[in-house]
């Protein structure tokens, strides 16, 4: 099994800077994606270029964003074309005037099918984003990562995977994934880790997800002119019970497995939903304690807790909307 490392050195110095966000998945990183997109022109006027998935999977990463044991010679020798690529683009735009520029991708960090198959919370995310920074050098300014309560985080992302064809979980899956022993916080460390000395700013889903434009505001820096456009628009909502129960069905799977119902599907019991929650909570504790000096919890308009700070907050509010990705995960493994 071939495990590459690479070693590259961006051609040509750039004075931008470069403002990383890496999903999570369904933490409403389509939703900040299209308004990022329908807005690109004007952040560009205010000197901040946006890339985001519908640039980034058209080849532009090939090689890069793969499950670490899967990588290959031949995943190898694209991955320096991309390189190559990558460090062209950033030329251009420095030439042309661009003083930062903001990637959205939430591949660079896993998938949620991988996420699933190995019944871990993002298992490889270091490795994967090692395999990326190269491509951005010293550059990095600002990384933002969304995370989300386990027990919603996880009912929709098996949403996504039912929708798409795979199988219902079986109990012993869901129990699986209650007691999978990753969590958000070791998810942090690994980019806080990768990416040091960039800052790393953490968004709850809870919190933001409606508020592309405060994510904007505080990945990019409160200078920039933040357009009001698409900032309301809700993108791809995970696919509710009723939907559900029908696409299982036409797949030939047992309709049993999904109750009946309208609304979110929730698989997994009051106990489970519990469990998770209090998981959930110790991370949120972890952040509000100052995330030992790693990372810095972005929670609404008016407050924030920096890295080595320790603070007090209202508890997070609750969101009732949700997401839909369509292709997100295009090659993607």
């Amino acid at each position: 099994m071939l495990k590459p490392s690479l070693s590259f050195v961006p051609g040509g110095a750039t004075a931008m800077d470069i403002y990383l966000h890496i999903g999570a998945h369904r933490t409403a990183t389509t939703t900040f994606q299209k308004y990022l997109m329908r807005n690109s022109k004007v952040l560009a006027s205010t000197g901040l270029a946006v890339w985001g998935p519908k640039r980034l999977r058209d080849g532009f990463f090939s090689g890069l964003v793969k499950r670490p044991q899967d990588i290959t010679e031949d995943d190898q020798r694209r991955a320096h074309r991309s390189f190559g690529r990558i460090s062209v683009e950033l030329t251009l735009a420095e030439r042309d005037g661009m003083q930062g520029l903001l990637i959205s991708e939430e591949n660079m960090i896993g998938s949620v099918r991988n996420n699933l198959r190995e019944q871990r919370l993002y298992p490889d995310v270091a490795a994967r984003l090692n395999r990326l920074r190269p491509a951005f050098g010293d550059k990095v300014r600002r990384v933002a990562v969304g995370i989300r309560s386990y027990d919603s985080y996880w009912a929709s992302s098996l949403a996504f995977a039912v929708a798409r064809g795979h199988r219902c979980p079986t109990t012993d899956m869901l129990d699986r994934l209650v007691t999978q022993p990753r969590r958000w916080r070791q998810v942090i460390q690994d980019v806080a880790a990768t990416f040091d000395p960039a800052e790393i700013i953490v968004w709850p889903f809870e919190a933001v997800a409606g508020r592309p434009e405060r994510k904007l505001e505080r990945l990019a820096g409160p200078q920039r002119l933040l357009p009001a456009g698409g900032a309301r628009d809700w993108c791809n909502a995970s696919a509710r019970a009723e939907e559900l129960r029908d696409m299982a069905t036409m797949q030939g799977q047992p309709g049993h497995l999904l109750p009946r119902g309208e609304g979110r599907w929730q698989p997994f019991d009051e106990a489970q939903k519990l469990a998770m929650r209090a998981q959930y909570a110790q991370d949120l504790a972890w952040l509000r304690d100052g995330a030992d000096g790693m990372a810095t919890l972005v929670e609404d308009r008016m407050t924030e807790v920096h890295s080595g700070e320790a603070r007090k907050h209202a508890p997070l509010g609750q969101m009732r909307r949700g997401q839909r990705h369509d292709r997100q995960e295009r090659g993607v493994v």
